[in-house]
């Protein structure tokens, strides 16, 4: 699916496209990343879909694990597996930020935590939310408010193994904090509104997103005093969600000791969760 590419992806879809006949190359006008995926899944044959942004990575193995357990399950609806992160010169990195009160419930830990990021899993056809499948008003967020449609009532299985390698990007389309802060705010509070979810992940999770929004504010808009705001928001919601301390001391560790990273994940657990 190409959305207003202006590099060579033309001439190389083209080429591939045309020797297999697996490969369909879709071009529109740049219009946005939830245009183009569901231009692209509005075009797609098959039963199963699966997401890869052009600059991350899938390994030889990906698309065998993703699609195995639905062949020994034809009831499952989503399969999964872990990520990392790789530089420009190729280091693989952890994953900085992961859920500490991770339950093992899909649906339940992406309400706390964005752990899945696009090319991490697979979606059986028959599980997709009514389209719009994904939100073009979104700015930011728009893939998290997607797999909370998805996963509320699905059937899934973890394949456990990373899939997926997430490539660093030096610039970002959440440039705009502010903007990316409302989106999150406003992608996650209709969900906090179902009567399904337990009141201690609830709190949680709306703890979780104040810390979200802190990071944005710090990391993102160099507004640390809007930054304080929202982490004193998240400690006050729910003053036992250790991610909040915990996730602050694991970017201190990787900040002060870049060349030792593992260290934090290898006391706490899988940098991947």
């Amino acid at each position: 699916m190409d959305d207003g590419s202006t590099d060579g992806t033309r001439s190389v879809a083209l080429e591939l496209s045309a020797n297999d006949t697996r490969f369909r190359y879709i071009h529109q006008e740049n219009q946005g990343v939830s245009a183009a995926r569901n231009r692209g899944i509005q075009n797609s044959r098959g039963g199963l879909l699966a997401f890869l942004d052009a600059d991350d990575l899938w390994l030889p193995h990906t698309l065998a694990a993703l699609v195995a357990p639905f062949r020994k399950n034809l009831g499952l609806d989503f399969t999964w597996g872990t990520s990392e992160r790789f530089s420009e010169n190729g280091e693989i990195k952890p994953i900085m930020w992961k859920n500490y009160h991770s339950t093992g419930i899909p649906w339940y830990d992406i309400l706390v935590h964005d752990f899945l990021p696009m090319g991490s899993f697979c979606v059986c056809r028959k599980a997709l939310p009514p389209p719009p499948y994904f939100d073009a008003s979104f700015t930011h967020g728009e893939d998290r408010d997607f797999l909370l449609r998805v996963l509320k009532d699905a059937a899934t299985a973890a394949v456990g193994e990373t899939v997926l390698l997430i490539r660093l990007r030096t610039n970002s389309a959440s440039a705009n904090a502010g903007q990316a802060i409302e989106s999150e705010l406003r992608s996650m509070q209709k969900y906090f509104q179902d009567p399904d979810i337990p009141p201690a992940v609830l709190r949680r999770a709306q703890s979780s997103l104040a810390f979200r929004c802190a990071v944005i504010a710090g990391f993102t808009g160099r507004d640390w005093h809007c930054a304080l705001r929202w982490y004193l928001r998240a400690v006050f919601r729910d003053p036992f969600n250790y991610n909040n301390y915990l996730l602050v001391l694991r970017k201190l560790w990787m900040t002060i000791f870049p060349s030792a990273p593992r260290f934090m994940g290898s006391v706490y657990g899988n940098s991947n969760e």
